[in-house]
């Protein structure tokens, strides 16, 4: 297997983010479910469709695991020119990828 191309190693990372994200987000939808404090969140009446959509973010999640393990294998998606390329400023990924990540650090946090 040739050796990762920078543009590779940048994809599966964002892939990596991204499953990582999602999976915290389920996982927290899990946790305020199993510890009855999601009826402070949501509404009663939404509480089903909010537990279900917790599988849906933990299928998302896989799916961006495999998406990182094809990219690892040299199995690239076929470009669809839907302008699905992360962008390439550290600082953009950083705030974007922060702004996710802000409200899973505060509701495990309190």
């Amino acid at each position: 297997m040739p050796p990762l191309s920078t543009r590779q190693r940048r994809t599966i990372a964002h892939h990596l983010i991204r499953c990582c994200i999602l999976s915290a987000f389920g996982y927290y939808i899990v946790f305020l479910t199993r510890t009855g404090a999601l009826v402070r969140y949501v509404e009663p009446n939404l509480a089903a469709a909010v537990k279900l959509s917790a599988i849906g973010l933990f299928a998302t999640a896989i799916y961006q695991l495999h998406a990182a393990l094809q990219e690892w294998q040299g199995n690239s998606a076929a470009p669809c020119d839907c302008n699905h390329e992360p962008s390439s400023s550290l600082a953009a990924n950083v705030l974007l990828y922060g702004l996710f990540m802000l409200p899973l650090a505060l509701g495990f946090a309190f």
